[in-house]
């Protein structure tokens, strides 16, 4: 099963569609939370690292009205000193299957 930049096996004709067991994900957190243009923020090494790739569970697939898919997700937001459980939902583009 493709992850990337497909709806992972989702039927085309339903919105929403709930994945049971989870599925096992790469989440690019990088793509998910991009710089913006003419950025001139300074590293802080306290901060959460969002410019790396963290394992997650994907457990759901939804259609935007767009057309786009997202993927409901559960992963780690890591810093220095804290860890935080994140559930949302994410692009497409920023999952990949782990093997």
């Amino acid at each position: 099963m493709r992850v990337n930049g497909s709806n992972g096996g989702a039927d085309s004709r339903r919105p929403f569609k709930v994945l049971t067991p989870a599925v096992k994900v790469l989440i690019d957190l990088s793509v998910l939370y991009p710089h913006p243009p003419h950025h001139s923020g300074r590293y802080t090494a306290e901060g959460f690292d969002v410019r790396t790739v963290v394992p997650g569970d994907l457990t759901e697939w939804s259609m935007t009205v767009d057309g786009d898919w997202i993927g409901r997700v559960t992963y780690q937001l890591m810093s220095k000193d804290r860890c935080e459980t994140v559930t949302h939902w994410v692009p497409s583009r920023v999952l990949k299957r782990l093997h």
